[in-house]
């Protein structure tokens, strides 16, 4: 295995046991009568720990990574790859299956708590899966059209609005987050979904950016690789099968796109000769040899 390679490495493999420790600490950690966090177990530091040491290596492995590029050579890995098509496009199926997972639990949870809710919330309530539904649903015609552009090298995929489209879902999949997990005064208990839904937010906007302009490397790997990590994390806790979907979505989809960045990249293009533009003057001998040439 190339070396360029081991960050996605680092990343599934640290998410695997980030993994492991965040249901050592949810069977240690947590009072079972209360739900409150237990200060100071070891199973809280550890995951900690380990959380930073991921991102700090991650920092370190693409820290070389720092040329910045056009989509047409940041991902021409794409073209003919049917690793990355296969990942890809799976990942869509799975926004695909968490739309309708969503669907089918929508009506029977909006009717328990439609009584039992404030103004504001039964609003929010009301809207908010609905949007969430329908943004997961065209998130796979969108991700198939940027597939199929990448794998073509088509100039559609400057200024594609293809991935905006998923920017916005994360937005809401975001609010929502925060809608149900505002009033938990335990923080231990959501973070890690909180910091997956942010790094996934984030690198899918780096990633959307190369379309609109030269990308910045460094930062895109960072959030693709800790969305990931995060993702893998967040997993030992209890969520919905919609969550899960999107989760596996957030992996696959940002994994595959590092690994385009980390590949060799083809040279960038050398800048064409300027013209001359400088006139002879008219009193040169060369100028007057001519001149007297043609008149004979």
């Amino acid at each position: 295995m190339e070396k360029r390679y081991l960050p996605p490495v680092l990343a599934l493999a640290g998410g695997g046991v980030g993994f492991a420790l965040r249901k050592w600490q949810l069977a240690t950690a947590f009072e079972p009568e209360t739900g409150l966090a237990v200060s100071g177990m070891p199973a809280t530091w550890a995951l900690l720990g380990w959380s930073a040491l991921v991102a700090l290596l991650v920092i370190c492995f693409n820290w070389k990574n720092k040329e910045r590029m056009a989509w047409d050579r940041a991902f021409a890995g794409a073209r003919g790859n049917a690793v990355f098509m296969t990942a890809v496009i799976l990942g869509a199926f799975l926004l695909l299956a968490s739309a309708g997972a969503e669907a089918v639990s929508f009506s029977v949870t909006y009717q328990m708590d439609a009584g039992n809710e404030l103004f504001g919330a039964q609003v929010a309530s009301a809207v908010l899966p609905p949007l969430r539904i329908g943004l997961c649903l065209a998130g796979l015609p969108c991700i198939i059209l940027w597939v199929k552009h990448l794998n073509q090298g088509s100039e559609k995929c400057k200024e594609s609005l293809a991935l905006l489209e998923l920017c916005f879902l994360f937005c809401v999949w975001l609010i929502s987050d925060y809608q149900v997990r505002a009033a938990d005064p335990v923080v231990q208990d959501y973070m890690y979904e909180v910091f997956a839904i942010v790094c996934g937010l984030m690198g899918i906007y780096f990633v959307t950016s190369y379309s609109f302009q030269e990308g910045k490397p460094r930062r895109t790997l960072f959030f693709c690789l800790m969305g990931a990590y995060f993702s893998l994390v967040t997993l030992a806790d209890q969520h919905s099968l919609t969550d899960i979907f999107r989760y596996g979505f957030v992996v696959l989809f940002l994994i595959a796109h590092a690994v385009l960045l980390l590949q060799e990249h083809p040279p960038a293009p050398e800048p064409e000769a300027a013209e001359e533009t400088e006139t002879k003057d008219p009193a040169a001998p060369e100028t007057k040899e001519r001149e007297a040439e043609e008149n004979a």
